[in-house]
C-alpha cells in the first residue's frame, strides 16, 4: 500500500512496542537486556620454596623445550619444527599436548603459555611459572593457570592441574642439583 505512513515513514522501536502492546490503564515495566552468564574461570596453583639458587632454577625453567628434562611426568619434550616458542609434549600416560610460549621476562623470571592443541574439556588456559629469590642459596616457585571448564566450575580439573602437574613437576625441580 504506497499511501500507508507507516511504511513510508517508519519509526524506531515502533515495531517493538507494537509486539507488544500495553492495555488501557496497564504499565509497561522496562525489560532489562538479557545477556547469557560469562563464564568464569577457574584456577590451579602450586608454591614450593626450594633449596636451590633461583638464577639455577630459572634457567631450567626459562629452557621451554626442555620440560621433560626436569618434570617425572613428561615423556617427551621438543621444540615445535620451525618456532622454538611452541613445544611438543607427550606425557607418561600418552597425552599429546601443544603449548606455545607467550611471554618471558628473565629481569622478573615469569615465563607464561598456554594449550595450542589438548584433549581436556576446557578453553582460554593460560599458564605462568614464577621464579623468587629467597636469599643466595634458596627461591620460591609459584606455577598457576587459569582456564574456562566446559562444564561446572572446573575445580576437580583445577586439582588435578595442582597434584598431578605442578606439584609433582616443582618437587622433582626443587630436588634437581642435591646430589
Amino acid at each position: 500500500m504506497p499511501n500507508d505512513p507507516q511504511r513510508q515513514n517508519p519509526q524506531p522501536g515502533r515495531d517493538l512496542q507494537q509486539a507488544q502492546p500495553v492495555l488501557p490503564g496497564q504499565r509497561r515495566e522496562p525489560q532489562a537486556p538479557q545477556y547469557p552468564q560469562p563464564q568464569r574461570y577457574a584456577e590451579a596453583r602450586a608454591h614450593r620454596v626450594m633449596d636451590r639458587a633461583a638464577d639455577a632454577v630459572w634457567r631450567e625453567v626459562r629452557d621451554f623445550p626442555a620440560l621433560a628434562a626436569w618434570h617425572p611426568g613428561i615423556a617427551s619434550s621438543t621444540a615445535h619444527p620451525g618456532n622454538p616458542r611452541v613445544r611438543d609434549l607427550v606425557t607418561t600416560d600418552g597425552i599429546r599436548l601443544t603449548e606455545a610460549l607467550h611471554a618471558v621476562d628473565d629481569t622478573l623470571m615469569t615465563l607464561e603459555y598456554g594449550f595450542v592443541a589438548h584433549p581436556f574439556p576446557l578453553t582460554d588456559y593460560r599458564a605462568r611459572m614464577e621464579v623468587r629469590p629467597e636469599g643466595d642459596t634458596r627461591c620460591s616457585v609459584t606455577w598457576t593457570a587459569t582456564f574456562r571448564p566446559a562444564e561446572g566450575d572446573g575445580a576437580a580439573l583445577a586439582a588435578q592441574f595442582e597434584a598431578g602437574v605442578f606439584v609433582v613437576g616443582l618437587e622433582a625441580l626443587g630436588a634437581r642439583g642435591r646430589g
